[in-house]
């Protein structure tokens, strides 16, 4: 697996995550696509649903943008630790977002790999702490 050029592959995954935020702010879904690697797994905050595959996630995305009162979702970073040699990494943060009907907020946890196309999420894992809740800043 090729790594990427970055000279700071943690910089790069931050901004990855700002371009896949930026994304879902946008409703672009080919933007929000542009974020998952082969293989990409993501484990839904509330429900536990698997979400199989980047196609299956896209179309997640997709639907939650033609909804009524869709707010979006904010995942920010709190740590970033690069494997060494840099074939994987690992990205803890919160996440906030919901619709008008509630706003959800929680932890999650991901998994970036690089690609010659820079670094792509291979599977994420949502976990739903607060219901209703105001996000944290």
């Amino acid at each position: 697996m090729a790594t990427p050029a970055a000279a700071d592959p943690v910089a790069e995954i931050k901004a990855a995550r700002a371009a896949y935020n930026a994304a879902i702010a946008a409703r672009d879904v080919a933007g929000v696509r542009a974020a998952f690697g082969d293989g990409y797994v993501g484990i839904a905050g509330t429900t536990g649903e698997a979400i199989i595959g980047a196609d299956a996630m896209t179309d997640y995305f997709a639907r939650a943008f033609k909804t009524s009162g869709f707010l979006g979702f904010v995942r920010t970073p709190a740590t970033v630790t690069v494997a060494d040699p840099p074939a994987r990494a690992v990205e803890y943060g919160h996440w906030s977002g919901g619709s008008t009907n509630g706003v959800l907020s929680g932890d999650y946890f991901a998994v970036w790999v690089p690609t010659p196309q820079g670094w792509k999420l291979r599977s994420e894992t949502f976990v739903t702490l607060a219901n209703g809740a105001r996000p944290r800043p």
